[in-house]
């Protein structure tokens, strides 16, 4: 049945057609009594039909109609006229998510959409409500920009034979059917929810689908059988974290998936490490709205983004009060392998081989050049504590000096455990991975020379020297594997071992970390990289000095 402008469904004047999909039509309306407008769903025709499908409307429809969250569109009425049955809600006309998809789109405008999205989830299935059918057209987009999830538990509502996939009983739209609902294993749960969300983060983040299929059954069977495309063999660059979380939210297996929607949020945002021990089960399926625990509320997950802002409302205070602080328990990971239960036994002792090492290469090529007998003769050595001490030095060969082949390297300090300086004419593009661990034994580097380290365990922390010659620009970046470092710039003190004075200090979040500071004249600095969060990391980082 076709509706004309002005024709009337109970209290509601139909001003235009709206749009149209699988599960019906949609209009925009009038309803004089509160001088609003309403978006009206009338539902497909073939609901009239089927005997079932007032006692399954009726039920759930109670169950949507409960939800009350700023990013899940207000339900204000459930009713049938004749062979009409309809759903009043919300009207948005900023459209849909589904029209700004199709190139990669900024990974921070992508988590302050999905981010809202993931809370809604959550809160629904807190409640037992299941969305079915989570795809971009459901999303729909305000004026202000905030993501508003509609359709809520239409697929089971409609029921079969809506014209949503054409396999069977299957309920949502096959493009983003999770593997375990469309080989038919399992009823649709908060996973199936989570698989589509993670579909969605795909398509944003790299501009197009993993599966593109031209027919329901082949995507189907793209579900169940072909594995996720990684993004970077499709030559689309994201931040390991990100591509990691993506993948994850997209295991076939739904207990390999996050806990919860919210989780991958956050593994997006690179809030939470993307990849840990899979919890044993996801949260309950609907039907069972007294079993799970509340989510956080949706100010919990704020977007990272300013591009996207949620509406002002919030969902109401009868939700638990511990939920807005504290999440429900995850599940225990399982026992690591030995070797990684070894390893915090096996940094230190590697440590310590390192520094036996290092210490007797030292003292071997000290042997050698006083061997050979080139060395130029030096009254006095360089000790770092700032006072010179007398040495004796080999009488000088019968070469000729400028061609002795140690004229430039500093002379070696007396045995008081300070490290040998690396010489500035030579600098390492590849230190070890465990840097000096103090501010006296910090490595000397190069400005303009990439350099790589590792951040292991979680409490290490790396520093390194370098000195300019006047008033010029110091730049810092970093990049870090996992995101959770940080580097810090000091103004390292003349005479004394400790870091001095710091000037500034960065967090890669994702992006990499960067510092520029304007140094007034010659001096040297500091550099210092940790884990601002319980992490360990690969990193590569270079200072330049313009």
């Amino acid at each position: 049945m076709t509706l004309a402008p002005g024709d009337r469904l109970g209290s509601y004047e139909i001003v235009e057609r709206a749009g149209a999909g699988g599960m019906g039509a949609v209009y925009k309306a009038y309803q004089a009594a509160l001088g609003r407008y309403v978006a009206i769903k009338i539902l497909p025709p073939q609901t009239a039909g089927d005997p079932t499908f007032t006692e399954r409307f009726a039920a759930e429809a109670k169950a949507i109609g409960k939800l009350r969250h700023p990013n899940i569109v207000t339900a204000f009425d459930f009713a049938q006229q004749g062979d009409m049955a309809y759903l009043v809600s919300d009207f948005i006309d900023g459209g849909t998510l589904a029209e700004q998809i199709g190139a990669p789109l900024p990974l921070d405008y992508a988590i302050g959409v999905l981010t809202p999205v993931a809370s809604a989830l959550d809160y629904a299935h807190a409640r037992g409500v299941v969305h079915r059918d989570v795809k971009p057209q459901n999303v729909l987009m305000t004026h202000d920009g905030a993501p508003v999830l509609t359709d809520f538990g239409l697929a089971k509502i409609v029921g079969p034979g809506s014209g949503v996939t054409q396999a069977g009983t299957l309920m949502g739209t096959a493009e983003y059917m999770a593997p375990e609902c469309a080989s038919g294993a399992e009823a649709a749960g908060p996973a199936a929810d989570q698989y589509a969300l993670a579909l969605i983060a795909y398509e944003m983040l790299v501009g197009r689908h993993p599966f593109p299929a031209d027919n329901p059954l082949s995507a189907l069977m793209a579900h169940v059988n072909k594995p996720v495309p990684i993004p970077s063999e499709l030559g689309v660059t994201l931040p390991p974290g990100v591509e990691a979380a993506l993948l994850r939210g997209l295991a076939k297996r739904p207990e390999q998936r996050f806990a919860r929607c919210g989780d991958l949020a956050r593994a997006l945002a690179g809030s939470i490490a993307p990849v840990m021990a899979p919890p044993t089960a996801p949260a309950q399926p609907a039907g069972t709205a007294s079993g799970p625990a509340a989510p956080p509320p949706a100010t919990a997950m704020a977007s990272p983004s300013a591009l996207v802002r949620p509406p002002d409302s919030t969902p109401p205070v009868s939700r638990p009060a511990a939920a807005a602080t504290a999440p429900p328990p995850r599940p225990l990971p399982a026992a690591p392998p030995w070797w990684r239960r070894k390893r915090v036994l096996l940094l230190p002792a590697l440590l310590v081989v390192l520094l036996v090492v290092g210490s007797l290469r030292e003292r071997g090529l000290v042997a050698a050049i006083a061997g050979r007998g080139t060395a130029a003769p030096t009254p006095t050595a360089v000790n770092p504590g700032g006072a010179p001490s007398e040495r004796r030095t080999p009488a000088p060969s019968t070469r000729a000096p400028t061609a002795a082949p140690t004229a430039t390297r500093a002379a070696t300090a007396p045995p008081t455990g300070t490290p040998l300086p690396i010489p500035t004419t030579t600098p390492l593009a590849m230190p070890a991975a465990d840097q000096g661990n103090t501010p006296a034994t910090a490595t000397v580097i190069q400005p303009g020379t990439v350099y790589s380290g590792t951040i292991a365990p979680p409490t290490d922390v790396d520093w390194y020297r370098f000195a300019v010659s006047g008033a010029q620009r110091i730049t810092v970046e970093l990049r870090a594997d996992t995101p959770g470092l940080a580097v810090a710039l000091f103004a390292a003190s003349t005479g004394t071992t400790g870091g001095g004075t710091l000037l500034a200090e960065e967090t890669d979040t994702g992006g990499g970390a960067r510092i520029a500071y304007d140094a007034p004249g010659p001096g040297t600095y500091a550099l210092r990289i940790r884990a601002a969060r319980e992490i360990t990391s690969d990193y590569r980082f270079t200072v330049l000095v313009r």
